[in-house]
């Protein structure tokens, strides 16, 4: 993994949650905490064509002790896809965690001038097993994590939206 210090500059910004709740939301933090007794830094709803995606975001320190719970909660909420991820205000951290059981191999960051995005390509060997679990099926697990940047996570000091791919290294 070779970086600039430009790269360095964008992977190592912070970055700020939006906290809008609905009312679904609300009543899963109240479901996760009876359940857990842990208190979910954020919680978000992502729904792609047929699927929906919720994503609790835990505090590094409970991460683990949530995971113990991660099949009976998946139990309780059929027909939808749970993810419990580290919660981190570091991007390049959150992109990890968002790929929590994978080897990822590189992450390159670019610029797109025509659209205005940072893209950011998350690199898998040609372990294509891997691949098609980071992408999920049809793409709806890349598309869930696009529209939680596009929505929910920002740059705190830059409003420069962030585009995230998956790509094979041949």
């Amino acid at each position: 993994m070779f970086y600039t210090i430009l790269d360095d500059l964008i992977f190592y910004q912070l970055l700020y949650f939006l906290k809008r709740y609905s009312n679904f939301e609300l009543k899963l933090h109240n479901y996760f905490y009876n359940k857990t007794n842990i208190y979910p830094t954020y919680i978000n709803t992502i729904k792609i064509e047929d699927l929906e995606y919720i994503f609790f975001f835990i505090k590094k320190e409970s991460y683990f002790e949530a995971r113990t719970y991660l099949k009976s909660i998946r139990k309780d909420l059929k027909n939808k896809k749970i993810t419990i991820i580290r919660a981190d205000n570091i991007l390049l951290n959150l992109i990890y965690n968002l790929f929590p059981d994978l080897c990822i191999y590189d992450i390159k960051i670019e610029l797109n001038d025509l659209s205005g995005f940072y893209e950011i390509s998350v690199l898998f060997l040609k372990d294509l097993n891997s691949y098609h679990i980071a992408v999920g099926r049809r793409g709806s697990y890349i598309k869930a994590i696009n529209a939680l940047f596009e929505n929910y996570i920002n740059f705190k000091k830059s409003d420069i939206p962030i585009k995230i791919k998956c790509k094979v290294v041949v």
